[in-house]
């Protein structure tokens, strides 16, 4: 089940400004810039495995404590199968910690991203619409389980909490 996108356009504003942003080794300021738009971009548009470049498998891959997985494919399937999975990405992005001297890596753009998701509460949406997937599943599920065995639906009745008597 693919998850309905929840979009959010203005986490994209203000673009990251390479003036801000520090150049490492092998990266310019103005890479880091572009890569870091695109990554916001991907996340506003709700994260669609479509829209998962090699470009940003290869970067996110390196960043916010992310492994490679096998391959593409592998990372995507991984954080973007569902609303839960998106969640969780974004959970993990919001989390991280963002180490490291920003000459050498990507923290900056990190804390930036990770700044702007928490902002947005774009985690709590997520997990909104992963209660949402989840409830479907399960009337889907029942209402299958119904029409196989027969049977109607019983609501379930909680038992009265227990009144404790005066002690005298």
């Amino acid at each position: 089940m693919t998850a309905r996108p929840i979009l959010c356009e203005r986490l994209r504003i203000p673009p990251f400004d390479p003036a801000v942003l520090k150049p490492t080794k092998w990266a310019t300021a103005q890479q880091k810039a572009k890569l870091g738009n695109a990554i916001l971009r991907f996340i506003a548009l709700g994260m669609p495995a479509g829209k998962f470049t090699p470009a940003l498998y290869n970067r996110l891959s390196n960043m916010f404590g992310f492994i490679a997985h096998y391959n593409r494919i592998g990372f995507a399937q991984t954080w973007f199968e569902n609303a839960a999975t998106r969640r969780d990405f974004l959970d993990q992005v919001a989390r991280h910690p963002c180490w490291g001297d920003p000459s050498f890596v990507w923290s900056d753009v990190e804390r930036e991203i990770g700044q702007r998701i928490r902002e947005n509460l774009l985690v709590e949406a997520w997990a909104a619409r992963a209660r949402e997937e989840q409830i479907a599943r399960e009337k889907s599920e029942l209402a299958g389980l119904m029409a196989k065995h027969g049977g109607t639906t019983t609501s379930a009745v909680a038992p009265a909490p227990p009144v404790q008597p005066g002690l005298f």
